[in-house]
């Protein structure tokens, strides 16, 4: 028979009464905090606000968020289009979406829906958006043409695509394929994609995000710097 002394009791007294913390896991995200812990260093990394609302989204509009990820951006755009809009919250990546979707419900985003895109298709409502946003996506487009065309046929005219992506100006010279592995896009790339395809370039911001090359974070290459580019489709 096992004897349990009352320095045992006390012990399972006091864990009782402490339980273990669980370590929050920014990285893999299942609970709220995690999330938070993930969402903390955005603005400073990215300047988040500014970026979006480089869209000019407004209460009420319909947008989208492609390449969402797990729903950073979904969220900010969220609070920004309120109850009586709607965030198109996309994504090709399982793994990705079932985040998203918990995101969705931890945060109660009523006005975000998930969508399962292709990797030539969106899959937006046409003619309907006010906004598109491409934050960290845009270089992992390999069907660029077809993308660009489906998210130019979802904007109402004059609708805005604002896309914010990685690069350093001493890679700009590889191949578009080359720039892909390490996750940049030089942006003359990406203009003239986009005004292939029948957008008008407003304005890019290159760097809008300075990065030294010991920068702790995870949202792109460590000595990249971010750009910010704003296209329309023409009225």
């Amino acid at each position: 028979m096992i004897q349990i002394t009352r320095l045992s009791l006390a012990l399972i007294a006091l864990a009782a009464a402490f339980p273990q913390q669980r370590e929050v896991n920014p990285g893999n995200p299942t609970t709220l905090e995690d999330f938070q812990a993930g969402d903390q260093n955005r603005e400073a990394l990215q300047r988040a606000t500014d970026l979006v609302e480089a869209t000019k989204a407004a209460p009420g509009d319909w947008v989208a968020d492609v390449g969402s990820g797990a729903g950073y951006y979904s969220m900010r755009l969220s609070k920004m289009v309120g109850l009586k809009g709607k965030v198109f919250a996309e994504e090709i990546s399982t793994s990705m979406l079932e985040k998203l979707d918990l995101r969705v419900t931890l945060f109660h985003l009523a006005n975000v829906e998930l969508i399962h895109g292709d990797d030539d298709n969106p899959k937006l409502p046409p003619a309907s958006l006010a906004a598109v946003l491409v934050v960290n996506s845009y270089h992992h487009f390999e069907k660029y043409q077809a993308m660009c065309e489906q998210i130019l046929q979802s904007l109402k005219p004059g609708g805005r695509l604002v896309i914010a992506d990685y690069s350093l100006p001493k890679y700009r010279q590889k191949t578009r394929a080359d720039q892909l592995k390490i996750h940049e896009i030089d942006p003359e790339v990406v203009r003239a994609e986009l005004t292939r395809v029948g957008f008008r370039v407003l304005t890019c911001e290159d760097p809008f995000v300075k990065r030294m090359p010991d920068a702790a974070f995870s949202y792109g290459p460590k000595e990249a710097d971010l750009y910010l580019m704003v296209a329309v489709r023409p009225q």
